[in-house]
C-alpha cells in the first residue's frame, strides 16, 4: 500500500490485525515486532532518495486551520467535482501531482511554497504561488482562474503551506519536481505508439480518452482530445512529459514503492511522450505570449 513506508510498525500491526480478525477471518493478531522483522527484510523505499519525506496527512487535523487545510487537500483531489465552473476538462490537480502531492518525482508539494514568489521563465517575470496555481487551472485543466481573494484559492495555498514543513528558500528538497531526462534523445513516434498500446492504453484508453467506472466517474485522465490538457500545459511538451512518465508511469509496473510506478527506459519514455503529447488537444491562445524574455523550449507546442 502507498502508506506502507509512512506508517509506524505499531500502526501497520493494528491495521493487519483488524483485517485478519474481520469479515469472518480468525487469524492471530500481528505484533509490532512481527512488522519490524519483515520490514527489515524488505527495506521499503519510497524513492531512490531515502531522504524524501512527506507529512503524515492525518496530522493536518491538528493544524490550527485544519478545516481550511483539509479543504485545500480535497480541492487538489476532487478539483473538477468541487470547482466545476473553473475546470474545463477531465483532469484534477492530482492527475499530475500524484497522491495529493506526496510522491517523490511525482511533482510533490513538499517544500514548494517556500520557493514562491519566484521567477518563471515561461511568464518572464516573478510570480506568486497563487499565480502558479491559476496557471494550472488555465493550462492543465483548460479552465478559468480562481479569484485571488476567494476561499478556495486560499485553501489550496493553505495546503501547500502545511506541506512546506521547515523548508526555506534555497533549500534542496529531495524528490522535488519530476526529475530530468536527456533532451538529446531523439523521439521515435512509431515506437512511442507501440509503448502506448502496450503500457498505457489499459488505463488511459485506446484513443487517449481515459478510463471511467460504470457510474461515469473518471479513474485515469484522458491524455489527448477535447477533455485533456491544452497545448499550453507543461505536459504538452515532449521532454517534460517524458520526465514525468519515466518516473511515474505505468503505475503498478514493478515493485517500487509507493505506487509501483516507473519502469520504462529513457528512450521509451521520450518516445511515448512525443506520441501522446502531440496528439490533438485544446488550443491555448496565450501560448504566443509565453517565454517573452527567455528562449522558448524546442518542444513547446504551437499547434493544437
Amino acid at each position: 500500500m502507498p502508506g506502507f513506508a509512512r506508517l509506524s510498525d505499531q500502526e501497520v500491526a493494528e491495521v493487519l490485525s483488524f483485517l485478519r480478525s474481520s469479515w469472518g477471518n480468525n487469524a492471530k493478531p500481528v505484533t509490532s515486532s512481527d512488522v519490524a522483522k519483515i520490514r527489515a527484510e524488505l527495506d521499503p523505499k519510497t524513492t531512490d532518495s531515502s531522504k524524501f519525506e512527506t507529512p503524515r496527512l492525518a496530522d493536518m487535523l491538528a493544524a490550527p486551520n485544519a478545516t481550511e487545510v483539509v479543504r485545500g487537500m480535497r480541492l487538489h483531489l476532487e478539483t473538477r467535482t468541487l470547482l466545476p465552473q473553473h475546470v474545463g476538462d477531465d483532469l484534477t490537480c492530482n492527475s499530475c501531482h500524484l497522491n495529493a502531492g506526496t510522491v517523490a518525482d511525482g511533482s510533490p508539494f513538499v517544500g514548494v511554497s517556500a520557493f514562491f514568489p519566484s521567477y518563471a521563465p515561461r511568464a518572464g517575470k516573478v510570480i506568486t504561488l497563487e499565480e502558479r496555481i491559476n496557471g494550472c487551472f488555465r493550462r492543465s485543466m483548460n479552465g478559468v482562474v480562481l479569484p485571488l481573494d476567494g476561499t478556495d484559492l486560499k485553501a489550496m495555498v493553505a495546503y501547500f503551506d502545511w506541506m512546506k514543513e521547515e523548508f526555506k528558500p534555497g533549500d534542496k528538497v529531495p524528490g522535488r519536481g519530476i526529475g530530468k531526462i536527456d533532451r538529446t534523445i531523439k523521439p521515435d513516434v512509431e515506437n512511442g505508439k507501440r509503448v502506448y498500446v502496450e503500457q498505457c492504453a489499459a488505463c488511459h484508453g485506446k484513443n487517449g480518452e481515459g478510463l471511467r467506472r460504470a457510474d461515469g466517474a473518471l479513474v485515469f485522465p484522458p491524455l489527448w482530445g477535447d477533455r485533456s490538457f491544452n497545448v499550453g500545459a507543461g505536459m504538452a511538451r515532449t521532454y517534460t512529459a517524458a520526465a514525468f512518465v519515466k518516473r511515474n508511469m505505468p503505475i503498478g509496473f514493478n515493485d517500487k514503492f509507493p505506487l509501483g510506478q516507473g519502469g520504462l527506459s529513457d528512450q521509451d519514455a521520450v518516445d511515448v511522450a512525443e506520441y501522446f503529447s502531440h496528439m490533438p488537444r485544446p488550443d491555448f491562445p496565450d501560448k504566443l505570449k509565453d517565454w517573452p524574455k527567455d528562449p522558448k523550449p524546442s518542444d513547446a507546442r504551437l499547434e493544437n
